[in-house]
């Protein structure tokens, strides 16, 4: 029993010689987590400035963000840019949609060969539909507005058929010269035979001024009010007129070359259709021999570029001499150059 005792007391006093446990220190407040979130999209504007149609060709549309437009867009050569909303829907031919982050859109798209850049907070409810024609893309340089089509290989067999339909329509027309105006024909040919280098300075001048003179022709008659009626009939005559020069001149050359080639071949068959015929071939064998290549297969196409720069440059030269002998001999009506000995029939 007393063992017992003294046993208590001796375990008592051990735990109260033990030293003191440490004290942790209090754990720091928890910090609160950023939420991730993705940024809200900008808030759409309440009120819109109500506009009408919008009709552009050859240029580019904005409705702007604070715009809403009651009726339709059309828009030809150019794209579509949506920053507001678009009640009654669009159509764009030959360019692309791009609708931003505020764009409403009701109505229906409708895009024909062209690629619609949607924002994914752009709120379309009306249906899209694609017409898928060729390869649209806008030319560079001076003609910026113009969209170009292309049709892949197609577009090479379509370039020349374009020039066999040209060069059919433009026979036609010099075999209508040849019957109604045979003797101006001689006339012109032997005057840019003679004079090619006038005759081609006469010319250039004739395509440099026609339309400035035109232009001022035109304002001259809308200065007073009796000569504005006057304003539709200069411009189709004027037109007429150059048309008809070019035309004489074209087939006057066209003529003398080929009276040339049958010389140098020593033929003398004394027709004037056919050495204008020959006199045509000559002319537009490389424009024809470039659009030929075109289609033939790759090794060949390389020599396309070159073949047709040869042929507009032959051609241009062709149009500007024959223009400039027309106007040299008054569309034919007088000699500038002694008649041949033996003329053509």
């Amino acid at each position: 029993m007393g063992s017992d005792v003294v046993m208590h007391l001796l375990l008592g006093l051990a735990v109260m010689l033990q030293p003191p446990a440490p004290l942790e220190p209090p754990a720091p407040p928890a910090v609160p987590q950023a939420s991730e979130t993705a940024p809200s999209p900008p808030p759409r504007p309440v009120t819109y400035r109500i506009t009408g149609t919008r009709v552009a060709i050859g240029q580019d549309v904005t409705i702007a963000a604070d715009e809403e437009i009651l009726d339709g867009v059309a828009v030809v050569g150019g794209s579509l840019r949506v920053e507001g909303r678009l009640r009654e829907g669009a159509v764009v031919v030959g360019g692309d949609i791009h609708l931003l982050p505020t764009a409403d859109v009701p109505g229906d798209l409708v895009l024909v060969g062209g690629t619609l850049v949607r924002d994914p907070g752009a709120l379309v409810t009306g249906s899209v539909s694609y017409v898928s024609l060729g390869q649209w893309s806008r030319s560079i340089g001076l003609f910026d507005w113009r969209p170009r089509l292309g049709l892949g290989e197609a577009t090479r067999w379509l370039s020349l058929a374009a020039t066999v339909f040209r060069l059919a329509l433009l026979a036609a027309l010099m075999l209508l010269v040849l019957l109604i105006a045979r003797a101006p024909v001689a006339r012109v040919g032997r005057a840019a035979a003679a004079e090619p280098v006038r005759a081609a300075i006469v010319g250039l001048a004739a395509e440099v001024l026609f339309l400035p003179l035109l232009l001022v022709g035109c304002i001259a008659l809308g200065i007073t009010i009796v000569g504005l009626p006057f304003i539709f009939l200069l411009v189709p005559l004027a037109c007429l007129l150059a048309l008809a020069a070019l035309l004489l001149g074209y087939t006057a050359l066209a003529c003398r070359l080929g009276e040339w080639l049958e010389d140098r071949l020593g033929w003398r068959p004394r027709s004037a259709y056919l050495a204008t015929a020959l006199g045509m071939l000559l002319i537009v064998a490389p424009t024809l021999l470039a659009k030929l290549l075109g289609v033939a297969p790759e090794p060949l196409r390389l020599a396309a570029f070159a073949v047709l720069v040869a042929g507009v440059v032959a051609e241009f030269l062709v149009w500007t001499i024959g223009l400039g002998a027309t106007l040299m001999t008054g569309f034919g009506r007088w000699n500038t150059a002694p008649p041949p000995l033996d003329a053509r029939v």
